[in-house]
This record gives structure tokens, C-alpha cells and sequence, in this order.
């Protein structure tokens, strides 16, 4: 990415001690899974935005030692060598050229395996933070490329907190909401793979080619035979209010036929007043659009005193947010 001579040597670093960065998650507004590269990446179009569902991270400099250590209070979250938090800290210490130790510590609150994106998100929050910790100011982009090579969703937490992402998530689009939003997050409590319901997804598919080009060409979109063409990629506004818009997520219907648990959350969301309802990612979260924070906090309190948060007859409850559709990356 950078030739030797742009590389950054220790000695003219000043370092901070301790940097503290959240990372937010994220919802799929639309997902459409097309065609798979020769190189197994699925292209997809998606419009993704980031919400007020966070982990935290807070590096640490250990300058008398070499390597990443990662601690969490997730028991079961995996530290090692391949969690994205330390994939991202040693692309990143490659890239600049930079041999000091460096500890992370996690305040894990994005479930995983919730389609969700927390690893990705952690992983662009390690970039950014490893900027404020070592005092370097590197472009986005040259950021978003090292995130790239890291997960198809990396990119994204560098674009929003609401683009169109497009190709294999190596194309991103920013777009501004023309309303607050707030939604419901239900979670059943259990994990799903990606990879498993994109390998569905090549086997399954839920709608014919035809009826897809239709559904884009109403919101400004058009699919080419190896590309999508974004025609209404406006900064100005993109309104959830906007007649030709609905939710929509390819993957939904094949998680459903795994977890049929998915349409009742779906079920009991509508019935909380949820203006619309769609499974975020490959699953298994669901979550119901509000328009303010009172509806969304009521209707996430409605579903908790039915008993659908904590456990229950001894097995795993649901777990239940209200967040605000974010307008703007956290600090």
C-alpha cells in the first residue's frame, strides 16, 4: 500500500498511551445477493446504516514487547490469531511499519453471529483507533483498503453511517436519511453462518432475475450482467417514506426455513407497531423500524414483559435493544 520510504519508523512517532473507540453495528436496509466470482466472493447490493448498538474497544501501547493481546469478558468470543481485531492490528502495524506490542481490550455488546457486522465493525474501529494511538492521519480510503482485505463488510464502517455498498462491499455509496428513525432489535440467542446461508443462497433463490430488475428499476437502480449501475445515489436524501422503497433481504427466507423462530419475531414485531420488519445480514436479528424513540422504547418493553427477553422454561430468551438509526459515525 505505501512504498518503503512512506513508511513510518518508530523514532519519529509520538504515540498516545491509551485510546478508547466504539464500533458501531449495523442493519441491512436491502440486501440482494447476486452473482459469485470466480474467486468465491458473492456480489451483493445492500443498503446498509449504522446503528446505536456499540462495542467498545481501548488500546493500549505495550511498548516493551511485540504481538496483540486481546481481552474480553465474552466467554465465548475467540482470541486468537485469526479474530478480526488482531488480523486488522498486524495488517496494520505491516503496513506502516510499525514493532511495538499492543493490547485490546473488548466491552463486547453486538452479539456475534447476529448479522449485526460486529466483527467487521471491531476490525475498522482497531484501524482508526491504531491511527489515534500512533498519531498517524491516513486517508479514509487508504483505510478502507487495508479493511477490505479484511472482511466484505470492513469498508462499510468507514463510509457510513447509511451507503449503498455494492460489488463484493468494495464499493460504497454514502446517502443521508430525510428522517430520524429508531428501530427494535430482537435477537433469538443463537449464531448463524454466513458462509452457510450464501452457499444457500447459491442453491436457492427466492425471487426469478426479472422480478428483481423490476423491484431495482423503481428505486433508481439498474443490474447489468456483471454489474449494477446505482443511478439515485443522491447526498441529499434517500426517506425510508419514499413510495418505491421496502425492506428486502435475499438471505431471509432461507434462514427462516432453518429458524422458523425468525417469522415469529417478525410476526410480533408488526404487532408492536413496527412500520417495517426485515432480518438484518444472514440472521439471525430481526428489527422493526419506528418512527421515534417513545414507540420504539414502548414497543421494545411490550415484547420484553411478554416474556420474550431473558430466559424462559430454561431455554435461552430473546435479547432486545431500541436504537437510534445513527445520522452521523460515533465519536
Amino acid at each position: 500500500m505505501n512504498t518503503d520510504s512512506e513508511r513510518i519508523s518508530r523514532s519519529r512517532m509520538h504515540p498516545c498511551r491509551k485510546v478508547t473507540i466504539l464500533a458501531p453495528a449495523k442493519i441491512n436496509l436491502l440486501l440482494y445477493v447476486l452473482n459469485r466470482e470466480a474467486r468465491g466472493y458473492h456480489r451483493i447490493l445492500s443498503l446498509m446504516q449504522m446503528i446505536g448498538l456499540h462495542d467498545r474497544l481501548t488500546l493500549r501501547l505495550l511498548p516493551t514487547r511485540y504481538g496483540v493481546r486481546i481481552a474480553s469478558q465474552n466467554p465465548d468470543l475467540p482470541l486468537g490469531e485469526d479474530n478480526l481485531i488482531a488480523r486488522a492490528a498486524r495488517a496494520f502495524m505491516s503496513c506502516y511499519g510499525i514493532r511495538t506490542g499492543l493490547q485490546v481490550e473488548l466491552d463486547k455488546k453486538i452479539p456475534i453471529g447476529a448479522g449485526l457486522g460486529g466483527g467487521s465493525s471491531d476490525a475498522a474501529a482497531t484501524l482508526r483507533g491504531l491511527c489515534r494511538l500512533y498519531c498517524l492521519n491516513r486517508p479514509r480510503m487508504e483505510l478502507m483498503e487495508l479493511g477490505r482485505m479484511l472482511g466484505s463488510d470492513v469498508p462499510f464502517f468507514f463510509g457510513g453511517p447509511t451507503a449503498w455498498v455494492a460489488g463484493t462491499g468494495n464499493e460504497i455509496y454514502p446517502v443521508q436519511w430525510g428522517n430520524s428513525f429508531w428501530a427494535v432489535l430482537v435477537n433469538p440467542g443463537f449464531e448463524v453462518s454466513t458462509a452457510w446461508a450464501y452457499s444457500e443462497a447459491d442453491r436457492v433463490r427466492s425471487e426469478t432475475l426479472v422480478g428483481r430488475k423490476r423491484s431495482l428499476k423503481k428505486m433508481g437502480l439498474t443490474l447489468g450482467r456483471n454489474r449494477l449501475k446505482i443511478v439515485s445515489r443522491t447526498r441529499t436524501a434517500f426517506p425510508l417514506t419514499r413510495r418505491s422503497f421496502s425492506l428486502h433481504n435475499d438471505l431471509e427466507a432461507i434462514t427462516i426455513r432453518r429458524y422458523p423462530v425468525i417469522e415469529t419475531i417478525k410476526e410480533d414485531l408488526c404487532s408492536s407497531g413496527a412500520k417495517g420488519v426485515m432480518m438484518s445480514g444472514s440472521g439471525p436479528t430481526v428489527f422493526g423500524l419506528f418512527p421515534d424513540r417513545s414507540s420504539a422504547l414502548s414497543a421494545a418493553g411490550a415484547l420484553r414483559k411478554a416474556g420474550r427477553g431473558g430466559r424462559s422454561n430454561g431455554q435461552r430468551g430473546w435479547k432486545i435493544w431500541a436504537v437510534r438509526l445513527l445520522e452521523r459515525p460515533p465519536v
